[in-house]
């Protein structure tokens, strides 16, 4: 889902470092100039089972695809946010209907951010209004989270995200890194992932950027302010690896027009992370690398622990379909799926959904 964006536990540095000491965590550095060389050629064979492509009306009445913010899968239909509306499509392309409309009133929104489907409802994150507008298959308005304990919490929402049938919420507050809430809509009740553990620092509210991705039983929870990578257990966060970012993550100091105008050795922005089978793929960038590209594809093996911090997909049929940092990967309706909304040429007339299946 929008899927993009995400949320973590407030871990105070030491105890993580006790932890680590404790349970030996694998762990591997996101990025090291160092070692930097040419990208690693890795043959779609190796990692990829089926590449299906599905190709999206473009007859007069469909709508023109824009930025894609988030798409989700359900049995029977596809559906995409992009250029702030909601769209559904049938499973062979062909269009169906948009999905409420642009407004503040029932059943409409005016920035959509973020989708899921559970339960044979469809939940559209409203980022401006803050709510979660519930709606059938069929495209029907059945409510919204407004009047909610949800909405009644305090909380600022980030977005969500499915998991085990319930909703994990991640959200801006007071603390080190977002806290999490897992949402059960249909009983409008709130129980506590991560709380808070200390007030923030000036500026440090922007240092957690945040990512859920994998199982969606059982996901990956990524907070790149102290590098850990959690996995739920009875409802709470518990460690399971470290994704180093190091130095070239930002520092308070650095949270400054001066110091922002100021910074001379690299900075990494992770772009999306996705999980692929039994890997995981890292799409990043990093600034003030001179002349040299920026855009880089990390792919760690979580059976082997085997990670290269560039590598290459090669083989997929399609010039189009390959996948690389600038294109956003989703989450497909299976754990070994993932989903890609793009256009087939830059002139952005036709687009595809291309349907990655990994062994």
């Amino acid at each position: 889902m929008s899927k993009i964006h995400c949320a973590l536990v407030a871990v105070a540095v030491v105890l993580l470092a006790s932890c680590v000491a404790r349970t030996g965590m694998p762990e591997f550095s996101v990025f090291d100039k160092s070692a930097m060389n040419e990208a690693v050629q890795v043959s779609s064979d190796a990692l990829i089972e089926d590449v299906s492509v599905v190709r999206l009306d473009a007859s007069e009445g469909a709508p023109i695809l824009g930025v894609i913010e988030d798409v989700c899968e359900s049995e029977n239909a596809y559906y995409i946010v992009s250029s702030d509306m909601v769209y559904r499509y049938a499973k062979d392309g062909s269009f169906v209907m948009r999905i409420g409309a642009k407004g503040r009133g029932p059943g409409e929104y005016l920035n959509p951010r973020g989708i899921g489907m559970s339960d044979g409802r469809l939940y559209v994150f409203n980022y401006n209004t803050q709510n979660i507008l519930t709606y059938g298959e069929d495209g029907s308005f059945i409510g919204s989270s407004s009047q909610s304990a949800l909405m009644n919490s305090g909380i600022y929402l980030s977005s969500f995200f499915f998991s085990g049938g319930d909703m994990i919420l991640y959200y801006s507050s007071n603390s080190p890194v977002q806290d999490m809430l897992r949402w059960d809509a249909a009983s409008d009740e709130l129980a506590v992932i991560s709380r808070r553990s200390r007030e923030m620092l000036p500026l440090e509210v922007i240092m957690g950027e945040n990512y859920i991705f994998g199982d969606r039983d059982n996901p990956f929870i990524y907070n790149n302010f102290n590098d850990t990578v959690y996995v739920l257990d009875d409802g709470r966060p518990e460690p399971s690896m470290l994704m180093r970012l190091g130095k070239y993550r930002y520092e308070y100091s650095d949270l400054t027009f001066e110091g922002m105008m100021s910074l001379s050795a690299p900075r990494m922005n992770i772009l999306w992370i996705a999980a692929a089978g039994e890997n995981i793929l890292i799409a990043y960038s990093v600034v003030n690398l001179g002349d040299e590209s920026s855009a880089f594809l990390g792919l760690y093996n979580t059976r082997t622990g085997e990670y290269s911090q560039n590598v290459e997909i090669t083989g997929i049929p399609e010039d189009f379909a390959a996948i690389t940092p600038a294109e956003r990967l989703f989450e497909g309706m299976q754990d070994d799926e993932l989903l890609s909304v793009r256009p087939v040429s830059d002139t952005g007339d036709e687009y595809v959904i291309i349907k990655y299946r990994f062994k």
